[in-house]
């Protein structure tokens, strides 16, 4: 993904290999326990997602919502059943 909404840190993080909700998430200073207790998600489903389990459009918006980042940003992920 090359897009100039996306901080160059998150971008190399993502050119490594970390999946893209991680690389915000380390490039914000939040632990996975602050992301899901910001998007209402267990700390376990973060991790699944960070480990490239798909995850669904409601959760990507809370994600989304929770790191402050751009709509659409994290929609390269299929739309199918939660992290859960």
């Amino acid at each position: 993904m090359n897009d100039s909404r996306i901080p160059e840190p998150v971008l190399t993080a993502m050119s490594q290999g970390t999946h893209i909700v991680r690389a915000y998430r380390e490039h914000l200073g939040y632990s996975i326990e602050d992301l899901a207790v910001a998007c209402g998600l267990a700390a376990e489903e973060i991790q699944n997602i960070e480990r490239g389990l798909r995850y669904s459009k409601g959760y990507r918006d809370r994600i989304a919502k929770s790191l402050s980042i751009p709509v659409g940003i994290l929609e390269s992920e299929l739309d199918i059943s939660d992290a859960a």
